[in-house]
């Protein structure tokens, strides 16, 4: 189905049900820009694998306008997923100007770590850091280790992250 607008509240008795084969996109190694590719990953799930991979998420616009062609990016929601072991290779996820964006866009939430080797588990705020960079051992990014964001509000993405990793964590906001 082509992209549709509707001017005025949308209500539905049985919900919005997004399914297929596209709801699920694998990233590869590289970087992704994700103001460029916001229709290929918003609101999917990103399975990432043992690849070096760089994820720049698109700037948040909060135009006040109220017609159908608004330029608001809040709303804009992305899940990331590692399906394999990073080892060797890191996940990194850039918001503002570490995405190469003109606003300031930072994080606010945290990222929870599990120890795979003692099931320990240790977290550290985002405190408005503006990069999270997993490394598949004391940063996460093992397999089933997931990253959340959205974006709430001007300059702000709500983060959160469970991650499992090996060793004591450190953090991974920068």
């Amino acid at each position: 189905m082509a992209r549709t607008t509707f001017d005025g509240p949308v209500r539905t008795l049985k919900g919005f049900i997004a399914t297929g084969n596209v709801m699920g996109q694998a990233i590869g190694a590289g970087t992704v820009n994700g103001a460029t590719d916001i229709d290929k990953y918003q609101g999917r799930a990103v399975t990432i694998g043992n690849t070096t991979t760089v994820f720049n998420l698109p700037e948040i616009v909060s135009d006040t306008n109220t017609t159908p062609n608004t330029l608001s990016t809040i709303g804009l929601e992305y899940t990331f997923l590692m399906t394999a072991n990073l080892s060797g290779e890191t996940f990194t996820l850039n918001a503002g100007t570490a995405a190469g964006r003109s606003t300031a866009d930072v994080f606010q939430g945290t990222a929870q770590y599990v120890d795979t080797g003692d099931n320990s588990m240790e977290g550290f705020n985002a405190a408005g850091a503006d990069t999270l960079t997993l490394d598949g051992s004391t940063r996460g990014g093992l397999g089933g280790s997931i990253v959340y964001c959205r974006a709430v509000g001007a300059n702000i993405w709500l983060i959160q992250c469970a991650l499992n990793g090996n060793g004591t964590m450190v953090t991974p906001w920068s």
